[in-house]
């Protein structure tokens, strides 16, 4: 869209608006600005095209969304850490406790939980250094930045298939939760190497996958907006970094991106959990299906000498079944976490 158009109307950029044909058609799009569009028309993506179909022959609605600019308050030294950010009544009522961060300048993004503080300054949030640097925005905090609801979409109903993969993996992501431990992170989405594209892998910088507690080639669950894909991980080449974490000039000063933030997708995956820009925020942690897994090979002998030792006691003692299988059932979770406590170690 025309920049001045956009002003006009009262749009800003990397914000989403719903355009309706006559005949109610309706798609979902992100704004972006290029002065080449003539006034009083739209360039549409493939995708939207291909979504609106024959309905581009007619008018198009565009329905605003409600959105206000904020200003980033510093927080406490205690509320550093939490999983929330403060910010006033008046924001949470508007736009309840889910809600997206947006830099217009950049169009980098992140998700927020709000929870409500009646001290907080009117249109502020106070969030970390973190969130700052997923945004790219300034730490005296006078860079205007958008708030808007959090994008939510409906969940198909999943099928048999899918069913029966989640009744197998939810026991075992959660014995993975107690026996191995979780870690999560927030990273803001980048390409990954051009030769990438046709794999299904991601690339994290080596320092964060050491901080997740993961070797390359394991597997990483990635979320945004209530979807998630699970795919391996490698690291990116840290003596080449300027190749896949860009370099751009600022006030006539090279100004560097931090590549610990950074995590490459390709094309595919980003699609597949329709992140709608590179810049985007998503959430990355280590799969505990997959390292369960992994790590199942250390428990078979520590478990099979464990059933051993039952059955001679059995036969030795006389004990009764339900004797044999209460010691079992307690001795058996003991040995799985004292075997994983060096991977448990890695997080801790």
């Amino acid at each position: 869209m025309n920049s001045e158009e956009l002003k006009e109307l009262g749009l800003v950029q990397h914000i989403f608006v719903d355009l309706t044909a006559e005949n109610g058609v309706k798609v979902s799009c992100l704004i972006l600005t290029a002065d080449e569009v003539p006034r009083g028309t739209i360039q549409l993506s493939k995708r939207a095209k291909d979504k609106l179909g024959d309905c581009l022959t007619t008018g198009l609605t565009i329905t605003k969304p409600e959105y206000d600019t904020v200003l980033r308050g510093i927080p406490k030294v205690d509320e550093i850490a939490k999983p929330y950010v403060k910010a006033c009544p008046a924001l949470v009522r508007k736009y309840t406790n889910q809600v997206e961060l947006i830099n217009p300048k950049n169009g980098f993004r992140v998700n927020l939980t709000l929870r409500e503080d009646s001290t907080a300054k009117p249109n502020t949030l106070y969030f970390n250094r973190y969130i700052m640097l997923l945004l790219e925005t300034h730490s005296e905090g006078h860079d205007p930045l958008i708030i808007t609801r959090a994008r939510t979409r409906s969940q198909p109903k999943p099928g048999i298939h899918k069913l029966i993969n989640q009744l197998i993996q939810r026991p075992l992501s959660a014995l993975g939760n107690f026996f191995i431990g979780k870690r999560e992170l927030t990273l803001r989405v980048g390409h990954p190497y051009p030769f990438d594209e046709h794999q299904n892998l991601c690339r994290i910088h080596p320092n964060v996958r050491k901080l997740l507690g993961m070797e390359e080639t394991d597997q990483i669950v990635i979320s945004y907006n209530s979807k998630q894909i699970t795919i391996p991980i490698l690291d990116i080449d840290t003596e080449h970094i300027a190749q896949s974490v860009k370099l751009h000039a600022d006030n006539e000063q090279l100004k560097f991106i931090d590549s610990h933030l950074f995590i490459g997708i390709t094309a595919l995956s980003r699609n597949e959990l329709e992140i709608p820009s590179i810049g985007t925020s998503v959430t990355v942690k280590r799969s505990m299906y997959s390292l369960f897994l992994k790590h199942l090979n250390k428990l078979v002998l520590p478990v099979i000498a464990l059933l051993f030792t039952i059955v001679q006691l059995y036969k030795d003692l006389n004990w009764s079944i339900a004797l044999t299988v209460i010691i079992s059932l307690v001795l058996l979770p003991i040995i799985i976490y004292t075997t994983l406590s060096e991977e448990r170690a890695k997080i801790n």
